[in-house]
């Protein structure tokens, strides 16, 4: 039987994991003091390093981006200890912890407020609010928590262990944390949108498999079983007007996309090959991911309702990742050979765009490796070989 763990979804792309991280050591072979000569296809961009002081590495979800170069992230120093900090448009502030030795930001809105985990004093991992000041959001009567999504509004969805021995998606509501419940197992909150919908995924009786939910905090649930094209699945995003993206696997086989609308879910297709995966979903209702092809490569992909594009390649690219879309349709990620990796960008017009070539005078030696998130304002977070960068449009 096929058995999943919540660790195992975070990680997610299980047939087509990219470890970009590997290829990082890349030399860029653009002008390091900008733009080439000749016409440039989309915006330039200012450079503005961004993370804690001396620490190099860094982490930011697709969520941790807000308009205005509002930033949410994780630095890790040499020790690998998490320490969550928030750039608010202008410095770095770090987030501190809730009494233990890390925390990790998730998710930032527009007011700066930010969710994710930190230890206590007692070492477990609790969910936060940050607002200027760090709350534990607590649990559900159970030991540890963790917040993932923060809307405008404020509401927090993440999970949270119960006093029964479980774990259940929560909805925190500005007061308190509510027990979304679950499909008969554990169940956990990857998705949320401004009217209060919840999506993620929960166990059936005794774990033996699971599936997409959606929860409808206006009209105070159940959980709502999505089903699956086959096998098990696993809703990662919902956009206001309720439109739902995730992905579902058939015990060992290949993971395939799927979209939810208006009662039903279905399957994407691929770029040709075996399978495919689905990490967002803007408010037009563009879906993307990453998909296997006929060839037996990856590449990012937007879908629109009816026709899966790739993004394709750099020159010499052997893949390409699609992490994060904003909603005019701009898509941010990686490209990659075997031996290094370059941050990207692709848009319907322009196709896809090395970030590295669109920098103006940039700090000496840079190499922009792998775009994480994207502001609807056109904002990009990025890692580089010197740690995380914001990339401010120019025009």
């Amino acid at each position: 039987m096929f058995t999943f763990s919540h660790a195992s979804a975070s990680a997610a792309a299980l047939a087509l994991t990219l470890t970009l991280s590997a290829c990082g050591g890349g030399r860029h072979h653009g002008n390091p003091g900008g733009p080439g000569p000749g016409p440039v296809p989309g915006p330039t961009y200012d450079v503005i390093p961004i993370g804690l002081p001396g620490i190099a590495y860094g982490e930011v979800t697709r969520r941790g981006i807000a308009n205005g170069g509002i930033v949410a992230g994780t630095s890790r120093g040499a020790d690998g200890v998490a320490h969550a900090f928030l750039y608010n448009g202008s410095k770095t502030i770090a987030l501190g912890t809730l009494g233990g030795d890390s925390s990790q930001a998730m998710a930032v809105n527009p007011c700066g407020h930010v969710t994710g985990w930190s230890t206590t004093k007692a070492g477990i991992v609790h969910a936060f609010l940050y607002d200027g000041t760090m709350h534990d959001l607590g649990t559900l009567g159970g030991s540890d928590s963790e917040g993932t999504v923060i809307t405008h509004c404020g509401q927090v969805t993440g999970w949270a262990a119960t006093a029964a021995g479980q774990t259940h998606a929560f909805l925190y509501d500005g007061k308190k944390l509510n027990d979304l419940g679950s499909l008969g197992g554990n169940s956990f909150g990857n998705g949320l949108n401004n009217q209060g919908v919840v999506v993620g995924y929960s166990f059936g009786p005794g774990n033996a498999w699971f599936h997409a939910f959606l929860y409808d905090s206006r009209t105070g649930g159940p959980l709502v079983d999505l089903g699956s094209p086959v096998g098990n699945s696993i809703a990662v995003d919902i956009n206001d007007a309720g439109q739902v993206t995730g992905w579902f696997r058939n015990g060992e086989g290949p993971i395939g996309a799927f979209l939810y609308e208006l009662g039903k879910i279905r399957d994407i297709g691929t770029l040709g090959g075996a399978g495919a995966e689905a990490v967002a979903i803007n408010g037009a209702g563009l879906v993307i991911g990453i998909s296997a092809t006929a060839d037996g490569s990856n590449r990012g992909f937007v879908y629109d309702g009816t026709t899966m594009t790739s993004i394709g390649a750099l020159p010499g690219g052997n893949f390409s990742t699609a992490e994060a879309i904003n909603a005019s349709g701009l898509v941010v990620g990686a490209s990659a050979t075997a031996t290094e990796a370059h941050a990207v960008s692709w848009t319907r017009r322009d196709g896809l765009v090395d970030l590295n070539d669109r920098l103006v005078a940039p700090p000496a030696g840079l190499v922009l490796m792998h775009a994480l998130a994207v502001a609807d304002d056109g904002y990009i977070v990025a890692r580089s070989n010197q740690g995380l960068v914001l990339l401010r449009p120019r025009k």
